[in-house]
């Protein structure tokens, strides 16, 4: 029996090709990689397939580049990832693909999740990447959470959206990332569940676009690509900065003759909205695009940015407003995932681990841990 949960099998052809040339036989190859015989004689055989860390290690043994080494067989049913880019940031190959084994894994956990397992979770009919529509709809959340115009959007009421659209927050810890690691959004389509891994090593005002933007992710699952990115930023900076504070700061910044006192301006709203003033900035030009206004140029010799990086080193991450600077231990952490973030995450990872008495190394791949992190938190579930 094929015991490869992932949809994915080594490519022998080449696989087999290269040990020839280099000389290595099964055994050998098992000595450099530094396990069994059988496990060697599995993965040839396909049988099995390496774990990540393996497959990684085969692969620059035998100089082989990740889609010489790996065969991906097409499933319907396949995980849909979707990491929170920056810029023009290209997402390696092998990020994708142990994103998706995450998700094989996550799979697992929806039979113990608290949702209707009998109705689908709502999503936007026909959704479309245009201003005025996506304005409307993030108008009506804002009166769902009562939010007036021009107020802040609170954690609080973007966290309590996320479990009714059958989606589950997993807060960890990513370290100070400057590429797209800041957020992992993983979709299930034959369980039709959304995983979301949100790192709390983020500044405190990115990690709410962030989620924001996951959030206009769950309400259009049938984008996919760019054009599901492209609509979940979109959303994300509307939902934050709504229209009639966008004119209303459009014109404040056109009474401003110099560019300090529109940075200033910026940094101000963002402050008190709890965002970027990159993100202020660049929703005052989307409306004055839409209403064939003149655009607000800061970007000439970088001044907004500069101004933003500022900006972000005066602020705190996620993870020193809520541990107050320190690792917090695994019962902490545990909580913290259950009532400040309301994720049913980690009852179903117990539940299961108790269920089919599971090893540590399911947590360290669900959570791509070190394994000691991952012992410490299977010990606390268990």
């Amino acid at each position: 029996m094929n015991s490869n949960p992932s949809n994915k099998k080594l490519n022998l052809h080449n696989v087999t090709q290269r040990l020839a040339l280099l000389g290595f036989s099964q055994s050998k190859l098992a000595s450099e990689l530094g396990v069994s015989r059988q496990a060697v004689s599995k993965w040839m055989r396909n049988e099995k397939f390496p774990r990540p860390g393996k497959l990684l290690r085969l692969a620059r043994l035998l100089d082989l580049s990740f889609n010489e080494i790996v065969m991906r067989i097409e499933s319907e049913y396949e995980p849909v990832v979707a990491f929170r880019k920056k810029g023009s940031h290209k997402i390696a190959p092998a990020y994708i693909e142990n994103a998706k084994d995450m998700g094989s894994l996550l799979e697992k956990l929806v039979p113990y999740l608290p949702f209707d397992k009998f109705s689908r979770p709502p999503s936007l009919i026909d959704p479309i990447l245009n201003y005025k529509y996506i304005h409307e709809i993030t108008k009506e959340i804002r009166a769902d959470i009562g939010a007036s115009l021009g107020s802040e959007i609170s954690f609080k009421s973007l966290i309590s959206f996320f479990n009714k659209y059958h989606a589950v927050l997993i807060p960890i810890f990513g370290g100070s990332r400057k590429q797209h690691e800041n957020a992992l959004h993983i979709f299930l389509p034959k369980t039709m569940t959304t995983w979301i891994y949100l790192n709390l090593d983020s500044k405190i005002h990115d990690f709410k676009f962030w989620m924001a933007h996951e959030l206009g992710h769950v309400k259009s699952p049938e984008f996919k690509g760019d054009e599901a990115e492209g609509f979940a930023e979109d959303f994300a900076g509307a939902l934050l900065i709504d229209e009639e504070t966008a004119h209303k700061e459009y014109i404040h910044l056109r009474r401003l003759r110099t560019v300090p006192k529109q940075i200033n301006r910026l940094k101000q709203v963002a402050r008190n909205l709890v965002i970027s003033p990159i993100t202020v900035y660049y929703e005052i030009n989307k409306y004055a695009k839409h209403t064939n206004k003149p655009e607000i140029d800061l970007e000439t010799n970088d001044k907004i940015f500069r101004a933003a990086t500022v900006f972000n080193r005066e602020s705190k991450t996620v993870s020193q407003v809520l541990f107050d600077n320190r690792k917090p231990r695994p019962s902490e952490y545990i909580s913290c995932a259950k009532e400040t973030f309301q994720s049913p995450f980690f009852d179903a990872l117990k539940s299961f681990l108790k269920g089919n008495k599971t090893s540590a190394g399911f947590v360290q791949g669900i959570l791509n841990l070190p394994l000691a992190d991952a012992q410490h938190l299977h010990e606390e579930l268990c």
